[in-house]
């Protein structure tokens, strides 16, 4: 089956070309995409920036994303043609470690399998990254990476549930497990940030207090459930902190950058006892400076958080269900939308931070 794809052919340049997409093999489907969110991580692997992947020219990206099932393949229990969904990239694996002792939120290999995929031009193999390719037209999907949602929620705003929104809610609710009245604090106001205040309001926080050098991110904060803002580019944010805090800190952090100064300011800020949540992901090479004798006398903990822990088979109708009650705003986290054929101007906006997602569609 041929389809259209935005391929990135070189460091941060894309392509696009036509592809050859194989049929669904046992327990895969092939899905019409309606829309597919443009994530910072796909922008690094893109650039060859993501520690740990090292990139093959051409990849066709797109790890968040929702459309329509066209076909099945054999083996498919759960979607039948003409289902809306929206995918997920994260799969537990069942047989790591992790998955054996039944702690599946720490799977260490959760990446959906693959679709077979070239160029149609010449055959040549072309790599999908992260499992999944929204990125393209029709492309096969992993089952195991596939779920329906409801009618009512737009696919533009169920395309973002797979990444950012999992991530974000699910660093609140599964990794710090932050409970009713905690305070709280999101450096890094981006899309998975964004989702990250919205889960802390949804957790009942006292206080969400949003960091980040840019007044419009602040803003979108505020707009989403944030309590407080600092513009961490015009005072000191541990200080800020601080002093909305009483003095006394707050008892859950978030660092959703990836920079190791913004690991240092989650770690300044937390209250006695405190757990600061690490989202981003920092560069190869990073240090960041940690006064042992200081995180010991607070008795901090410092996690870090992989997609959230989200298993999307649990996630995702418990997210759909907090959008129907009005409680997660995943409409006003879809700021722009483009055609396909513009794929580089989802990149152009995460450079220029004027996004909180670009959300691709068909054209």
């Amino acid at each position: 089956m041929h389809s259209r794809a935005a391929l990135v052919v070189e460091p941060g340049r894309v392509e696009i070309a036509e592809i050859e997409v194989g049929p669904p093999r046992e327990r895969e489907v092939i899905l019409r995409m309606e829309a597919a969110g443009v994530c910072r991580t796909d922008y690094k692997v893109s650039k060859g920036m993501q520690s740990g992947r090292a990139p093959r020219y051409p990849m066709l990206l797109g790890h968040e994303g929702a459309g329509v099932v066209e076909k099945v393949g054999p083996g498919v229990s759960r979607l039948k043609e003409g289902d809306r969904v929206a995918v997920g990239c994260r799969v537990p694996c069942g047989s790591c470690p992790m998955c054996r002792r039944n702690d599946p939120r720490r799977c260490n290999n959760s990446s959906p399998r693959a679709p077979m995929v070239s160029r149609a031009s010449d055959g040549s193999k072309v790599e999908v990254p992260m499992g999944l390719g929204m990125y393209s037209e029709r492309i096969a999907v992993d089952e195991g990476a596939t779920f329906t949602v409801s009618d009512g929620m737009p696919l533009t705003s169920a395309s973002l549930l797979g990444c950012a929104v999992m991530t974000g809610t699910g660093a609140v609710f599964h990794t710090a497990k932050v409970w009713p009245g905690a305070t709280t604090a999101v450096i890094g106001c981006g899309g998975i940030g964004l989702a990250t205040v919205q889960g802390a309001k949804m957790a009942n926080a006292s206080k969400v207090i949003a960091v980040d050098i840019s007044d419009l991110k602040l803003d979108w904060a505020l707009s989403m459930g944030a309590t407080h803002a600092v513009n961490s580019s015009k005072e000191d944010a541990v200080e800020a902190v601080r002093a909305l805090t009483g003095g006394g800190g707050v008892n859950f952090s978030f660092e959703a950058v990836g920079m190791a100064a913004t690991l240092e300011q989650a770690l300044g800020m937390l209250s006695y006892g405190g757990v600061a949540t690490m989202i981003g992901v920092p560069p190869v090479g990073s240090e960041a400076d940690l006064n042992p004798s200081a995180f010991f006398r607070n008795t901090s903990t410092l996690m870090t958080t992989h997609g959230g822990e989200g298993i999307p088979a649990q996630d995702f109708p418990v997210l759909d269900s907090l959008y129907q009650l009005g409680s997660l705003d995943l409409d006003a986290m879809v700021t722009h939308t483009i055609p396909l054929a513009d794929m580089e101007k989802g990149f152009e906006n995460l450079e220029s931070n004027s996004a909180i997602r670009t959300v691709v569609v068909p054209g």
